[in-house]
């Protein structure tokens, strides 16, 4: 439907979307994503790049960007116990942040992250 998100279905599962606001397009056959920013600076200030759909990982699942289900495999596909604690280094929160979330029997995403932000801001982010 061209006025839904674009989402990704795996198995009766959706593992991501993407905003409609994000494109002009209102179809694709292709989506493909990447996971970092670079930031040289080049304008003596931050990138105005965002990261994941631009809203900070505070919103809710919907809105901000996510990765759900996580697991840790070994070489030989056999999936670890997840880990008690995952540290989280973020080195420019008023810029782009992340959250961590431990599984939950309530929710179906399992252990899992959010993510985002605006990049630039004159204030905030410079």
């Amino acid at each position: 439907d061209e006025d839904q998100d674009w989402e990704l279905w795996v198995d009766d599962t959706m593992i991501g979307f993407w905003p409609k606001s994000n494109y002009r397009k209102r179809y694709a056959n292709k989506i493909v994503w990447g996971g970092e920013i670079v930031n040289e600076r080049t304008r003596g200030r931050h990138t105005s790049t965002q990261m994941g759909n631009g809203h900070f990982s505070s919103e809710p699942i919907g809105r901000v960007a996510y990765t759900s289900n996580m697991a840790i495999y070994d070489l030989d596909l056999d999936c670890y116990d997840a880990p008690e604690e995952i540290d989280v280094y973020v080195p420019q929160p008023d810029c782009y942040d992340l959250e961590y979330y431990q599984s939950d029997d309530d929710d179906d995403y399992g252990q899992h992250i959010t993510f985002g932000g605006p990049g630039y801001d004159r204030i905030k982010c410079p």
